[in-house]
């Protein structure tokens, strides 16, 4: 009698323990996750004249009233975008950084407020675009189009004012509403707004 009982007492003695290892060991190493940054490069900031040329710390407007608007840039930020991959049977999340800079400025002369940013996108692969808000309105567009003869918004040289500005395109305020325009190229960025429900233009007077 007490050998049965001895047998059994060491039957369960024994499946416990191989429970016990079973529900003990360790998961698989999990995949690590991905970061992924995307970097804006120095000859992609260079295609506006706000990070590398120091003559645009400030920058002198004049309107059609002949009245002068004056800003100042005080500074440059840069942060990131992220977009996150869900792959479906997949062991591991994808998690993507898009770069954008701004540089900030601020009013010390008439009325009227001023900033730009270049920012990385992904839509279709990555690529830039410039972001400009220029007093009550925004106008953006990709970073490529600045010079690009082939672009449906390309001008070419213009003259205002006396003063020649070649590779001109135009931006309407919000892409496609012509309520605002501006001009703008690769050596002046945004040097003309026109706010057609005010009735006023803005003419960049810098040097």
């Amino acid at each position: 009698m007490f050998g049965v009982i001895g047998i059994s007492n060491l039957g369960l003695l024994s499946v416990f323990i191989l429970v016990n290892f079973i529900s003990c060991k360790p998961d698989p190493e999990r995949i690590p996750d991905k970061h992924i940054y995307y970097y804006l490069t120095a000859e992609q900031l260079a295609k506006t004249p706000y990070f590398t040329n120091p003559a645009f710390d400030t920058l002198s407007f004049v309107s059609n009233q002949n009245d002068t608007v004056v800003f100042a840039k005080t500074t440059v930020d840069s942060g990131w975008y992220r977009e996150i991959d869900f792959n479906p049977g997949v062991e591991f999340t994808t998690y993507h950084y898009y770069q954008q800079i701004s540089a900030n400025y601020q009013t010390i002369k008439g009325d009227g407020s001023f900033g730009v940013k270049i920012i990385k996108k992904r839509q279709n692969g990555v690529f830039e675009i410039f972001e400009y808000l220029f007093n009550d309105f925004k106008f953006y567009d990709g970073l490529n189009t600045l010079n690009d003869k082939s672009y449906s918004r390309y001008l070419g040289e213009i003259n205002l004012r006396n003063k020649k500005f070649t590779n001109t395109i135009y931006s309407l305020h919000n892409y496609e509403d012509s309520t605002a325009f501006c001009y703008i190229n690769l050596e002046k960025g945004v040097f003309y707004l026109n706010d057609r429900f005010k009735n006023n233009t803005l003419l960049l007077i810098n040097e």
